[in-house]
């Protein structure tokens, strides 16, 4: 319980992230799976651990990074948070990914584009994790403020 409580009051944790970490720290235990399981219930139930708050902080962190919604959602299904939460969760910002990918590409470029400059900027968006029409939405509005 102690290490489990070290762990959830450096970051937020999934569920089956800290499960698969707990199981990990003692291996050999006798009925390990059965007393991890017991705790992670225990951490739900008062509050500690929620794949909901895990979804939340971790889209926000990587929205600070500039990062678009195909790669979020790809590492916090490896990080095995349901999809339900992962939606309900980028659904809040569904119209900002392509502003965000607008911003990063107005702080990497700060002139007008030539065609092989927006292919190579359309692969970097793609890339960071936004979509096709994210990537040409912004692009579009790079061209629009250049000009």
């Amino acid at each position: 319980m102690a290490y489990a409580g070290r762990l959830l009051g450096r970051r937020e944790y999934a569920v089956r992230e800290l499960e698969s970490r707990l199981l990990r720290k003692w291996p050999k235990v006798e009925q390990i799976e059965q007393r991890v399981s017991e705790l992670i219930q225990t951490l739900q139930s008062d509050g500690a651990l929620s794949d909901e708050r895990f979804a939340e902080s971790f889209i926000r962190s990587r929205r600070r990074r500039y990062q678009g919604p195909v790669k979020v959602r790809a590492e916090l299904r490896q990080r095995q948070v349901p999809d339900s939460v992962i939606e309900q969760n980028l659904m809040v910002f569904e119209d900002e990914w392509t502003t965000l990918a607008a911003t990063w590409l107005s702080q990497q470029s700060h002139e007008p584009l030539d065609f092989h400059g927006r292919a190579r900027y359309y692969r970097r968006l793609v890339n960071r994790g936004f979509t096709h029409q994210q990537a040409m939405d912004a692009l579009s509005k790079h061209s629009k403020t250049q000009t």
